[in-house]
């Protein structure tokens, strides 16, 4: 069989020789030998980093206490949202997803262990992070047009800044995106989903303001602001915040690891039986 050749079974061990090490693609399934796995790490870009962010996530996770009762109550309650109760039903199931009842414990736990590590590393941050990120996350409802020229454009400002025509109606006659369809009207949507140039204008504009027009990429566009629906620190955005904190830790820590740089140690973890405060 040639190096890159997948192996559905294994042949039975040379007499003197150890049998060779494989990768599982499935609990007790072996598929490719070690020198092939490498192979297919490195000719297929997104593997690597997948894996790495894997080993980073199950180091973390074994770093992560629970008491040996609340591992217990997180498997039973896993099994019983997937109707596993059943011996042979959990029997029936772990085989199709092609699982060791030894990888249960981990699936059951993973959230609680992730939500105790957000919460210890950045329960204190959470509220800096979102004052930084807040001009981005207040949504909008905006009124725009845009047209191929400046003179079109003035005509329009024009025409709506003295009351001779309505936005909506111009939008729906003139505008060449897709705005047209909704009546020049976008929105509710985050202020950073907006075009810069847009953007800009918006995050200092009051409500009912008309922007002269202002070029974006190659057309002409004319802006009015409608309503600003300012964010709030709720659990929600709190979680949402807690979870950029966390993603950034850790493509951080996969980008080191691919890098072949030393791992910072991980943050000391208080006990399994200390309760942390609320999100």
């Amino acid at each position: 069989m040639t190096a890159s050749s997948p192996r559905t079974n294994l042949p039975e061990p040379l007499s003197g020789l150890p049998e060779p090490a494989v990768v599982e693609l499935g609990h007790q399934r072996p598929w490719l030998t070690l020198t092939e796995a490498n192979r297919l790490l490195r000719q297929h870009e997104q593997l690597a980093p997948s894996l790495a962010r894997a080993w980073v996530l199950d180091e973390l996770l074994a770093a992560i206490p629970l008491t040996p009762e609340r591992e217990q109550e997180l498997l039973r309650d896993w099994e019983h949202r997937r109707q596993l109760d059943d011996p042979e039903a959990l029997a029936r199931w772990l085989h199709k997803a092609r699982l060791s009842p030894a990888d249960l414990p981990a699936l059951a736990c993973r959230a609680e262990r992730l939500a105790r590590f957000r919460q210890h590393r950045w329960g204190d941050e959470v509220e800096m992070h979102y004052l930084r990120r807040k001009a981005e996350l207040d949504r909008v409802v905006y009124s725009l047009l845009r047209v191929p020229d400046r003179a079109l454009a003035d005509e329009l400002h024009q025409r709506i800044a003295e009351g001779e025509a309505d936005f909506t109606d111009l939008a729906v006659e003139f505008s060449t995106g897709q705005e047209r369809h909704t009546r020049g009207v976008i929105g509710p949507l985050p202020m950073a989903m907006a075009h810069a140039e847009i953007a800009s204008r918006l995050r200092i504009g009051q409500p009912g303001q008309l922007w002269p027009p202002f070029p974006v990429a190659d057309v002409w566009v004319v802006l009015r602001l409608e309503e600003r629906l300012p964010t709030r620190l709720n659990s929600e955005t709190r979680s949402r915040m807690m979870e950029e904190l966390f993603k950034a830790w850790l493509d951080e820590r996969v980008e080191l690891l691919l890098a072949g740089e030393p791992l910072p140690a991980l943050p000391a973890m208080p006990a399994a039986t200390e309760v942390l405060p609320s999100p």
